[in-house]
């Protein structure tokens, strides 16, 4: 069977349409200049709900069983300033939007994740 037969082009062409579909739903979800956007920010003290925008300039600090967590919003982005917990995971995340929309701090049980509004 030669290489570039017709079974195989079509497996090629549909591999092609397949990777594009997830390069999309990754990158352009959130694709574009994001004017505003809701974050919700859940904690052991309770839950936070703040509307991001590009002129938001704001640091939290929520608690949690192991100390502050400190979250910085600033130009349209949210992420972990600072974490008392140990491996600092949720500070090397990301920051949202461009993480795909979540940060957990399991040790200190915060939870920062981006509600989509249609």
């Amino acid at each position: 069977m030669p290489l570039f037969s017709r079974e195989n082009r079509l497996l090629l062409i549909a591999i092609g349409i397949v990777f594009l579909v997830l390069f999309f739903l990754k990158y352009g979800y959130f694709a574009g200049s994001i004017q505003s956007y809701v974050v919700i920010i859940e904690s052991a003290s309770g839950k936070q709900v703040l509307q991001v925008t590009p002129e938001l300039k704001k640091e939290l600090r929520v608690s949690g069983p192991l100390g502050q967590t400190v979250v910085q919003i600033e130009e349209g982005k949210v992420w972990v300033a600072s974490s008392p917990c140990p491996d600092k995971t949720c500070m090397r995340m990301g920051r949202i939007p461009d993480n795909g929309g979540f940060i957990a701090c399991l040790p200190n049980k915060v939870l920062i994740y981006l509600e989509k509004r249609p």
